[in-house]
């Protein structure tokens, strides 16, 4: 299968899926999976306090295991070992995943939150010593060290792409939410009203937390899910191409430089201040970007192959460390923090 062949299919198979996620997800029925009891209550109708599943949760896991997949399939495409590659996705996940929940509670003064953009700018930050230590085992192990700017443009595609599809997380919860169209100028209103977001259900964020619930808002989560998966494709086929350094720059850039536009259309609390902590830290990662981007060493000479990809991800071994690895992300995400739910059980009349 040839590189572009494999890049419209996957946009294709994509497509219709985000389409329908944007149309339904707002609704009030795709927030809660299901409802666990966990004790029964001190009233003496029976009722059970009960813990909640959330879409949130199943679909931010998702994101990250097809980001995480995307990752193994371009490292394992220039020939890095499976070891090498879940090692260095373990290492930055690690440290994206604590530091996005501490950065998100230091700047938003909230225990139950977490920050996306905060998990990025971590995984840029992690991945050139992670690499390094790669590189020290492969010389001690007589395995073919890699560069730092093919791992990185893996990152920054796998990134993207995992975006694409956890943001939609985001329109289950009704977080991340964009303003009302009410507070914008006449053309930009123009602009959104076709597309507007409206969001149902006393219990999204957007309900609770800005009292926005049935209004219409730019939907600021859908245009960065469809943005994230445009560029995210785009890159991933100059990565395929060879073209790694001009990959990790488009992705990269874009994602955090959309960062910073993209508060600007948003209402949901992001820290104080015009232009925020989340905007500071993703304005650093630009520069930070083109810096890695310039002087990050060579990457002539690494050759893709698609079908070598497949292979070591079609492995036993790699199916069952990815099913492993998005049961951790659900039970991470998905027990929801801030609702609970209240169930009572009884027997059917008719099965008596």
């Amino acid at each position: 299968m040839s590189n572009s062949l494999f890049i419209l299919i996957l946009g294709l198979a994509l497509l219709p899926l985000l389409l329908w996620a944007y149309r339904v997800l707002p609704r009030e029925e795709w927030q809660i999976i299901a409802a666990l009891p966990t004790r029964k209550s001190e009233t003496t109708d029976g009722s059970w306090h009960g813990t909640n599943l959330t879409y949130y949760g199943a679909l931010l896991a998702t994101g990250s295991l097809f980001g995480a997949m995307i990752f193994f399939l371009l490292l394992a495409s220039l020939g890095v070992p499976m070891w090498g590659i879940i090692g260095l996705l373990l290492g930055v996940m690690g440290c994206s995943t604590a530091a996005a929940k501490l950065l998100a509670m230091a700047v938003e003064k909230k225990r139950n939150t977490f920050t996306v953009g905060g998990a990025a700018i971590i995984g840029l930050l992690s991945m050139p010593p992670a690499v390094a230590v790669y590189n020290g085992l492969a010389l001690r192990w007589d395995v073919p060290p890699v560069s730092l700017i093919p791992v990185l443009g893996a990152l920054a595609v796998a990134y993207l792409l995992g975006e694409g599809i956890g943001r939609l997380a985001c329109l289950s919860f009704g977080c991340c939410y964009g303003k009302p169209l009410s507070e914008l100028g006449p053309k930009a209103r123009r602009f959104f009203t076709p597309f507007a977001a409206t969001f149902h259900g006393a219990t999204k964020k957007i309900a609770y937390a800005s009292g926005l619930a049935g209004v219409e808002v730019v939907p600021i989560q859908a245009i960065t899910s469809l943005l994230s998966v445009t560029f995210g494709l785009s890159a991933m086929y100059l990565f395929l191409e060879g073209h790694f350094r001009t990959a990790f720059l488009l992705a990269g850039i874009f994602a955090l430089a959309w960062r910073i536009l993209s508060e600007y259309f948003r209402a949901d609390y992001r820290g104080e201040g015009k232009f925020s902590a989340y905007q500071q830290m993703a304005l650093l990662g630009v520069g930070y970007c083109s810096l890695l981007g310039l002087y990050g060493g060579n990457s002539s000479g690494s050759q893709t192959n698609l079908g070598a990809g497949f292979a070591a991800l079609w492995n036993p071994a790699s199916l069952l460390f990815f099913q492993a690895l998005w049961l951790l992300l659900f039970i991470y995400t998905g027990f929801s923090s801030v609702t609970g739910a209240t169930l009572s059980f009884h027997v059917r009349q008719e099965k008596i």
